[in-house]
């Protein structure tokens, strides 16, 4: 179709069409990228979800400050227990259950240390795979930005091409609509990734209250 359009008297619209596509392109790219640029603080960080770079206990543990006592390093029940509450695989029913069973089952006298150290732990254990989870978007975004400025290259390089070079508009037609459709692919991928983060501080909200509600 288009090395009919060059040889015949509608050269000046294909031309204009091709134009037209490239600007097309680069606009969609551009509403795309706009609105996660213009609400984020970090220039790396794509989510229109606010980056918060750790859950902070403050926020959300109402029991005994945790300092340098709080540890589970010494105790391999807590560890392994606080592993279990922070794995995502874990439901949350099943995390206030086990939790639970560990409550009832300490000495009075020594419940809060021991909840502390297992909230403390559960929130380090979260924190590390949420602080992972950020750096793979952040990798993630700076790939869409090569690509997306690959697709307005390859735009710039259609609007130059003369009329008569038919081959090789159709070469960089069909990667353009392959690099934009992998970019469309990808950037519905990103939602996905970018909802992660805010889920793993909601996990880490229900667990902080199940653990503070047998407090003493």
């Amino acid at each position: 179709m288009i090395r009919r359009e060059c040889k015949g008297r509608r050269q000046p619209s294909a031309v204009h069409g091709w134009r037209m596509a490239s600007l097309t392109g680069l606009w969609i790219l551009t509403s795309w990228l706009l609105p996660a640029a213009a609400i984020a603080a970090d220039p790396d960080w794509p989510c229109q979800q606010r980056l918060v770079p750790d859950i902070a206990a403050g926020m959300i543990w109402s029991g005994p400050p945790l300092d340098s006592t709080a540890t589970a390093a010494d105790d391999p029940e807590i560890r392994h227990l606080a592993g279990n509450l922070a794995a995502r695989r874990t439901p949350l029913e099943q995390a206030t259950a086990e939790i639970d069973q560990f409550a009832r089952g300490l000495p009075a006298g020594h419940k809060n240390e021991q909840l502390t150290r297992l909230f403390a732990e559960t929130l380090a254990i979260l924190n590390h795979d949420r602080s992972s989870i950020i750096d793979g978007i952040k990798k993630y975004a700076h790939g869409q930005e090569a690509l997306a400025q690959r697709i307005s290259a390859t735009n710039e390089k259609l609007a130059q091409l003369a009329i008569d070079q038919a081959q090789e508009r159709d070469a960089l037609a069909a990667q353009r609509e392959w690099d934009m459709r992998i970019y469309s692919d990808r950037r519905s991928s990103l939602s996905y990734l970018c909802e992660q983060p805010v889920l793993l501080e909601k996990r880490a909200f229900t667990l902080a209250r199940a653990i503070a509600a047998h407090l003493e």
